[in-house]
C-alpha cells in the first residue's frame, strides 16, 4: 500500500513538473469549463496566478478575442485554423498579446467527458515580423503605394472577374512630365519628396477600394474596378487636372509638372496581365508624344480617343525645353 502511494505521489509529481516545463500556455478545465489547472507558462501570459483561479470559469479568466475585439469562447468553437484569423487574449491587466492555439477534449477510459485541455502560445513578435514582410514584399518603399508585384496581382484578380461577370474596369498607366526637372535642379531628395506628396494627391483622388501603385521611377499605375467608361475617362482626367496644379516647393523654389496617361477599358478576361500594362504603357506615350499632360484612352472596341488636356509647358511663362523649372 505504501509503495503505491509512493508510485502515485512520483507519478503525480511528474505529470506536473512535466506541465511546468512545457512552453505553451496550458489551462484544464472540467465538463462545467472550471480551471482545474494553469501551468506556469498560462499564469504568465494571461497575468493569472493558478491558485487565484481554480474553480473560475475559463472564459472569466482567459478572454479570447477575435480581429474586431468580440469575444471567443474557444471551448465550444475552438482556434480557427485559418492563418489570417488573428486570435488576441486580453491579459489581466488589460493588455492584449496575439496567440493561436488549440482546444482537445479529454475522456476518462470509459469514454466519460472529463473536461478539456487549451493550449495557447503567444505569436505577437512573429505575426507582427510576418505582417511587416508581407507588407514591404506588396508595398513600395518610399511612397507606401502598392508595388508592381502586388498591382499585378490585383490586376489579375479583375481580369477574373471581368470574365465571370462582365464587369467593366479600367486600369491606367501614368507616367510624370518633367520630372527629370526637379531631379536636376533639387536632386534625389526633392525627387523623392515629391514622389510621396503625389503619392498621397494620387489616392485623394480615387475611390477607396481603387488600387494605385508605384510600378518604379516616376510611373504609376490606378485600376479602377466596376468603373463605367466614362466614370474611368473622368478620373483620369481628375488625376491628370490636380497633377497639373499641384505645386511643390522645394528650398523655396516652386516647380510644376504634369501627368501623360494611357486608359485601356476591359469587361472580359480576353487580355492577360502583360498585355494590359502593354497597352496602357503605348497608351502613356502616345499621350506623351502628343504633347504631354494628357490622357489617351484604348477602348474595348480599339478605339482612341484624346483627351483634351494641355501640355503643361504652354502655360503663360513655361518653356519648353525639357529640363525648364517652372
Amino acid at each position: 500500500m505504501r509503495a503505491e502511494l509512493h508510485a502515485c505521489r512520483e507519478s503525480h509529481e511528474r505529470n506536473h513538473s512535466a506541465l511546468c516545463a512545457i512552453a505553451d500556455g496550458i489551462a484544464i478545465v472540467d465538463t462545467k469549463g472550471r480551471v482545474t489547472c494553469l501551468n506556469p507558462v498560462a499564469s504568465h501570459l494571461t497575468g493569472w496566478k493558478e491558485d487565484a483561479c481554480l474553480g473560475r470559469k475559463l472564459s472569466h479568466v482567459v478572454e479570447f478575442t477575435d480581429h474586431q475585439g468580440r469575444s471567443i469562447d474557444v471551448l465550444s468553437e475552438g482556434f480557427s485554423s485559418d492563418l489570417d484569423a488573428i486570435v488576441s487574449l486580453v491579459r489581466r491587466d488589460g493588455h492584449v498579446i496575439l496567440v493561436d492555439g488549440a482546444v482537445a477534449p479529454v475522456h476518462a477510459r470509459d469514454k466519460r467527458p472529463l473536461g478539456a485541455v487549451v493550449t495557447f502560445r503567444n505569436v505577437t513578435a512573429a505575426t507582427r515580423l510576418t505582417r511587416e514582410l508581407a507588407y514591404h514584399a506588396n508595398h513600395d518603399a518610399l511612397t507606401g503605394l502598392h508595388n508592381r508585384r502586388a498591382f499585378r496581382a490585383q490586376l489579375q484578380r479583375a481580369i477574373g472577374h471581368a470574365r465571370e461577370s462582365g464587369s467593366s474596369n479600367a486600369l491606367l498607366y501614368l507616367d510624370l512630365d518633367r520630372f527629370k526637372a526637379v531631379n536636376d535642379r533639387g536632386g534625389h531628395r526633392a525627387g523623392d519628396e515629391l514622389l510621396r506628396q503625389l503619392a498621397v494627391l494620387l489616392r485623394k483622388q480615387l475611390r477607396e477600394h481603387d488600387t494605385v501603385a508605384r510600378l518604379g521611377g516616376d510611373e504609376f499605375a490606378v485600376l479602377l474596378e466596376n468603373a463605367a467608361p466614362a466614370d474611368a475617362s473622368n478620373v483620369a482626367e481628375k488625376i491628370r487636372s490636380a497633377v497639373m496644379d499641384f505645386a511643390f516647393v522645394w528650398n523655396g523654389t516652386e516647380f510644376r509638372i504634369g501627368a501623360s496617361i494611357g486608359l485601356v477599358e476591359f469587361d472580359n478576361g480576353e487580355r492577360s496581365v502583360e498585355r494590359l500594362l502593354a497597352i496602357a504603357d503605348s497608351m502613356c506615350y502616345a499621350a506623351k508624344d502628343g504633347g504631354r499632360n494628357r490622357v489617351m484612352v484604348h477602348g474595348a472596341a480599339d478605339r482612341r480617343i484624346l483627351s483634351p488636356g494641355h501640355d503643361v509647358s504652354h502655360r503663360p511663362g513655361a518653356r519648353r525645353d525639357q529640363d525648364a523649372t517652372f
